[in-house]
């Protein structure tokens, strides 16, 4: 018998399975107060720069599944902005440590950050032609301009912290 369990339980473990990522969303929207009071980063073992760079991650992948799900840039991102602050508040992180004396996101932060960023760069592809609203003219926007537009997304979406901060 208790092989059978753990011959079961090893199947179970080793099974393809289908995981649903990010923050379930309701009628009302994502549940920021739950978040930010039960969404815990290890930052005492990790550091606080590693702990923000996993909440970029969250934010900017939130951005592109709302816009895979249908919501429009600027509605998507909103709710990715709000999640963030959620994390960063909840896990009590300063958004200003980010920077360095020029503005600048930390190379430490950035890196990781970009890391993180990819883990949804498959769903990124799928949301750069939502994305995109207008190419010059004789531009396509064909699989490896999508390629190429989903690799540098993560820096894309970093820049737009340094622009604020630096006032652009």
């Amino acid at each position: 018998m208790k092989k059978l369990f753990l011959l079961s339980l090893l199947i179970s473990l080793t099974s393809p399975m289908k995981t649903i990522a990010g923050f379930p969303e309701g009628e009302k929207g994502y549940d920021l107060k739950k978040i930010e009071e039960s969404f815990k980063l290890p930052c005492d073992e990790i550091g606080n720069d590693e702990c923000i760079a996993r909440a970029f991650g969250v934010g900017a992948c939130t951005w592109v599944f709302g816009i895979k799900k249908g919501k429009e840039s600027k509605e998507a991102l909103r709710i990715a902005d709000e999640v963030l602050i959620a994390l960063m508040k909840g896990n009590n992180l300063n958004i200003n440590s980010i920077f360095g004396k020029d503005g600048s996101i930390k190379e430490t932060i950035e890196k990781e950050a970009v890391y993180r960023i990819n883990f949804c760069k498959d769903i990124t592809k799928l949301a750069i032609p939502k994305l995109i609203k207008k190419l010059p003219e004789g531009v396509e926007l064909d699989d490896e301009r999508i390629e190429n537009l989903a690799s540098v997304f993560p820096l894309q979406y970093l820049s737009m912290f340094e622009q604020m901060k630096k006032g652009i």
